[in-house]
């Protein structure tokens, strides 16, 4: 089925990413006459938000709330995520699934109904786990309030098929991941709403963070959350960089299949 004008692709970023991360992807798909938005959620990208004073998973996702609340009734959008960003696409997709005309993961947590959001959704390679910075806001024996990756080790788990300029953009926008809003958070849908809208995994086929076994093992083996359809990109963890013409391609195949 086709779409009349153009479609609206809304794009929600990974953990301690921003909406610059899309700004390859925005800019073309805008070329090609398309609706594109991208949207920082709390304490990411330009939001002042300090990481570490955000407590809930609410607060964190309180932006793109915000935005799907000023939609019109009939207004309907692409939503797409990456990484962490997939927890906000789900909580979109069961409190505004009127909206959503199709929902798009790449990388991206896709979880079971009732699953629960813990530390251990951030369990990385040891070699990348001794590169993290962990910030106790609320005292050392209270659990950690932020993470970040160190500098030194982005280009080689993020971004080792991106270019350098893209590279060197991250390591000067790139932010500590709020911990606190996974605390007793957990996902929670119905068929009804959440079910009711087609999805689309994108695997990204190199990727370090997130290796093509771990995204079929952690997010493509629940049969209660199966996406509609399973593509593929030889590219690293962040294809917004990577490979961003075919994942524009990607995009507006997915748009014009089940807009």
């Amino acid at each position: 089925m086709g779409v009349s004008g153009p479609a609206h692709f809304v794009f929600i970023h990974g953990g301690g990413f921003g909406a610059w991360t899309w700004y390859r992807v925005v800019d073309q798909l805008r070329k090609k006459g398309q609706k594109a938005t991208a949207i920082d959620l709390t304490s990411c990208g330009r939001d002042s938000v300090d990481p570490n004073t955000v407590t809930s998973f609410m607060d964190y996702n309180q932006p793109l709330v915000e935005f799907m609340q000023t939609l019109a009734p009939n207004e309907r959008i692409v939503l797409v995520g990456h990484d962490l960003g997939g927890l906000s696409v789900t909580y979109a997709m069961e409190h505004f699934h009127k909206n959503i005309s199709v929902a798009v993961f790449i990388a991206a947590m896709m979880l079971p109904s009732g699953f629960p959001l813990t530390l251990e959704l951030f369990e990385l390679d040891p070699k990348v786990g001794s590169h993290i910075e962990y910030t106790f806001g609320d005292g050392t024996h209270a659990m950690p309030t932020s993470l970040y990756v160190m500098e030194k080790m982005q280009p080689q788990v993020f971004y080792h098929m991106c270019p350098s300029e893209d590279v060197v953009l991250a390591s000067l926008l790139s932010k500590p991941v709020p911990l606190k809003m996974l605390d007793g958070s957990y996902t929670q849908y119905t068929d009804e709403k959440y079910g009711s809208i087609p999805k689309v995994y994108i695997k990204t086929m190199r990727d370090r963070v997130l290796p093509p076994d771990v995204q079929d093992e952690a997010f493509l083996s629940d049969p209660n959350c199966l996406p509609n359809e399973i593509r593929e990109i030889e590219s690293d963890h962040s294809p917004f960089f990577s490979k961003p013409a075919e994942l524009v391609q990607q995009l507006e195949e997915i748009s014009a299949t089940y807009s």
